[in-house]
């Protein structure tokens, strides 16, 4: 059985409240999509998930300058984005970002595939330098993919039955009246709240509830 999640016109950067609540719709849109990696045992956001997530804000990114820093064999890339207030114009973040073929991954990009992931990577970044804690809140690590495969990583997409189980996850609720919230959790949340409480609970819910093992 699917729940739905109320969705504002526009979520307000500096006010925490808001921002718990649309943590729980930029979690659910992301399990639902498949705009995660697993990468060395920890899930991280694909770029379109920051973006959602910018857009619940009314932000969206505009690249500002590309910079060719290409040299002899190597073809090298630099971007530069802005965040923009959709609603006053205002930047509200800026990150750059780099991309080379003499990466270990990209040596068999062309060109316009090296700028291509230069300005994916600038956008996850500017969006990481303020929102990492929304993505933190949603249950995900606050650097996108994109960055931690340049840093070397091995990522590892989510399988078909990893996605489907955390799809099917929902907070069984501290009483018995469910989770006020419906919230949907991911597999190692699962995993931990089953250990620890002996059922499947969000963050909230675990507050609530006693430990297991707790005389």
């Amino acid at each position: 059985m699917s729940k739905e999640l109320t969705i504002k016109n526009n979520y307000e950067l500096d006010k925490p409240v808001q921002m718990v609540e649309m943590a729980k719709v930029l979690k659910q849109h992301i399990i639902t999509h498949k705009l995660y990696t697993n990468i060395v045992g920890k899930n991280y956001a694909h770029v379109e998930g920051w973006q959602f997530a910018g857009g619940l804000m009314g932000i969206v990114p505009r690249v500002s300058a590309v910079e060719n820093l290409s040299q002899g064999q190597e073809t090298k890339w630099k971007a530069d984005v802005e965040l923009v207030n959709i609603k006053t114009g205002e930047v509200v973040s800026r990150g750059f970002a780099i991309c080379s073929n003499k990466e270990s991954k990209k040596k068999s990009f062309d060109e316009y595939a090296v700028l291509s992931m230069a300005q994916t990577r600038a956008i996850g970044k500017a969006y990481r330098n303020i929102a990492g804690w929304v993505m933190k809140l949603a249950g995900y690590e606050a650097t996108p993919s994109e960055e931690m495969a340049k840093m070397g990583d091995i990522a590892t997409p989510a399988t078909k039955n990893e996605t489907q189980a955390e799809e099917s996850i929902f907070c069984s609720g501290a009483s018995k009246g469910g989770c006020p919230d419906g919230s949907i959790i991911t597999k190692q949340e699962a995993d931990y709240s089953k250990k620890i409480y002996g059922k499947l609970l969000c963050r909230n819910c675990q507050k609530l509830t006693p430990r297991k093992n707790a005389k």
